[in-house]
């Protein structure tokens, strides 16, 4: 997430958007720009299961990161093509992804879960993959993909998580959380939410980064290129950490 931050720092310069697709190893939880991990997570547990920490550049709340595919879309916030506001932005990104997972062969639909979980977040801290958000995508009701958005004057950063598989409902494991509260957590992520696995298990990250990386170019009318980190970028990366 170094790479991210340090995108989002260039992307007024470049003047170009930017997609990212990347899957961690060791499996690492990510936390919001404002939260504290000496509050949220359960340092034991993380220690014995060999599973990283870092600092989003976004806000929101923890999110596992085990066996997912990340990605991260970087752009001017001057791009008018790619929204001026965050539920803009969210509304195009989501375009994006719902045809990429269209090609993948994943039906899919955006959804508003805002009304939907008002009543369960008084009752419950959520985590970030739960948490209410426009535009979000749903198959046959669960929530597949969890995203958020950073915005400055010039650059614009928005990424999520698509889990491959069921480890991301390992989540509650590793906070500091009561046990009551650990297993209502586990049975939301099993009700509410579902992984590639359980829809397509023949699909990888590598086919299905292919299929995100089409349906971006589809929807932004825009072939793209690729293009490896040059020893200058990494470099002013490294120093980020």
């Amino acid at each position: 997430m170094a790479a991210d931050r340090y995108l989002l720092e260039q992307a007024s310069g470049r003047k170009t958007a930017l997609l990212r697709m990347y899957t961690w190893d060791p499996p690492a939880i990510s936390l919001g720009c404002m939260q504290r991990p000496e509050a949220i997570l359960d340092k034991k547990a993380i220690a014995e299961n060999n599973v990283e920490q870092v600092i989003r550049p976004t806000g929101g709340r923890a999110v596992l990161h085990w066996n997912d595919l990340t990605y991260a879309f970087i752009f001017p916030a001057d791009n008018d093509k790619l929204g001026k506001t965050i539920n803009e932005s969210y509304s195009v990104v989501s375009r994006c992804l719902r045809r990429g997972l269209e090609l993948a062969g994943i039906p899919c639909t955006a959804h508003d879960s805002a009304a939907e979980y008002a009543a369960t977040r008084r009752e419950i801290k959520l985590p970030c993959f739960l948490s209410p958000n426009r535009n979000e995508i749903v198959v046959r009701g669960k929530k597949l993909v969890g995203s958020a958005q950073k915005r400055t004057a010039a650059t614009v950063l928005q990424h999520g998580s698509l889990p491959l598989d069921g480890s991301f409902r390992r989540l509650p494991e590793f906070l500091a959380v009561s046990p009551d509260e650990r297993t209502r957590q586990r049975l939301l992520l099993e009700k509410k939410c579902v992984c590639v696995e359980e829809i397509n298990p023949a699909l990888d990250f590598e086919k299905l980064s292919g299929c995100l990386i089409k349906g971006f170019a589809e929807i932004l009318k825009s072939p793209g290129f690729e293009k490896p980190w040059d020893e200058i970028e990494l470099k002013e990366i490294q120093e980020l950490f």
